[in-house]
């Protein structure tokens, strides 16, 4: 998962990238095209940037105990499953 900075740092590339593009298209459509298409990108960017900013900041301030009891039972479901489903088979015969 990127952090914020990361965010930041995304928007920074894709205005670099867009700058430069900009300068390699001739004018005209192309540029026009490729002017939308960096655009889009943009936009997605800064919606995924406020979309993530309350996940971001949960993980920033997760504990530790948090984050085993999380991986726990997110190791120990499958298990639980598996068995359930064979003491149903089991149960059915």
């Amino acid at each position: 998962m990127t952090t914020s900075t990361g965010t930041v740092q995304e928007e920074g590339r894709l205005y670099d990238e867009l700058r430069r593009a900009l300068e390699e298209v001739e004018e005209g459509e192309q540029r026009q095209k490729v002017l939308n298409r960096m655009i889009r990108q943009l936009r997605f960017a800064k919606w995924r940037k406020d979309r993530m900013r309350r996940v971001d900041a949960y993980c920033q301030r997760i504990k530790p105990a948090t984050l085993w009891i999380i991986l726990a039972t997110g190791a120990l479901t499958p298990v639980l499953l598996f068995s359930m489903f064979i003491w149903v088979s089991l149960w059915v015969e």
